[in-house]
């Protein structure tokens, strides 16, 4: 679910090279009963990055029918020093088993960073998230409450379950350090939840997003999630909008 392919530029500011490092693991973190985020260490590599790129990270000797590799969206900001964070669905994969099992101390291989998924510090933004989605934008809005930012953002979450709704508690304290931040949340599938839920019920839609972009000034739109819900919401973008796909930035996850 957190493989990201080649994004829509929206930034021509030039990236930090790629390289190549070994990244010792600091922790694992559980965020949702599917999600876990990583942190690895970067001390002492120069590897740095701009909000909010992508890695190819290697687990070598893993058996795995897709290789022993995956592209994962930075969930981490550059504003949080000597480490970056990747953050996942755990399938039942060998390559994402043999992640889920990597202790603290133990390396992984990272190429990047990658990709120009670039966060926007001027023009208002607004971000479209289905499940696993959400991660490169965890990434922009902790950069953007670590350096004061003040441009209006709204985030359009879309999740299952109350449970899956990954970094909801560190979303909303977004909401109370950043004056002009909205975030926004539907579910999918209440029915398969066990805690009581009395928000928006239902998918994204392009009235929702039409609601949701009120009072912006020609907002920069992002989108981030599996193969159908970017597609619909390149759709949905355009209607509420007016705004051509090719202008939207997009990451797809897919399932591996």
């Amino acid at each position: 679910m957190c493989v990201n392919e080649v994004p829509v530029s929206i930034d021509a500011t030039v990236a930090p090279p790629p390289g190549r490092f070994e990244l010792p693991l600091l922790e694992t973190r559980r965020e949702s009963p599917s999600v876990l985020t990583f942190r690895f260490s970067t001390e002492g590599t120069g590897f740095r990055y701009r909000s909010n790129q992508a890695i190819r990270l290697f687990l070598p000797g893993v058996d795995d029918p897709w290789g022993a590799a995956r592209t994962f969206s930075l969930s981490s900001s550059p504003s949080e020093s000597g480490l970056i964070a990747v953050t996942c669905k755990i399938s039942e994969t060998p390559f994402k088993q043999a992640l889920a099992r990597l202790k603290p101390g133990e390396p992984a291989h990272v190429f990047g960073p990658l990709g120009h998924f670039f966060y926007d510090a001027v023009r208002p933004s607004v971000y479209v998230a289905g499940g696993i989605g959400i991660t490169p934008f965890r990434g922009m809005l902790r950069f953007a409450a670590d350096s004061g930012d003040s441009v209006p953002r709204r985030l359009l979450y879309s999740a299952r379950t109350p449970e899956e709704l990954v970094f909801r508690p560190e979303l909303d304290s977004f909401a109370r350090s950043l004056p002009r931040f909205a975030p926004r949340y539907t579910i999918t599938r209440p029915g398969e939840s066990r805690t009581e839920w009395s928000g928006r019920v239902g998918r994204i839609t392009a009235d929702w997003i039409r609601s949701a972009i009120e009072g912006l000034d020609q907002p920069r739109f992002y989108v981030a999630g599996l193969p159908e819900m970017v597609r619909d919401g390149l759709v949905m973008i355009r209607e509420a909008a007016g705004v051509p796909p090719e202008q939207v930035a997009f990451e797809v996850f897919r399932g591996y």
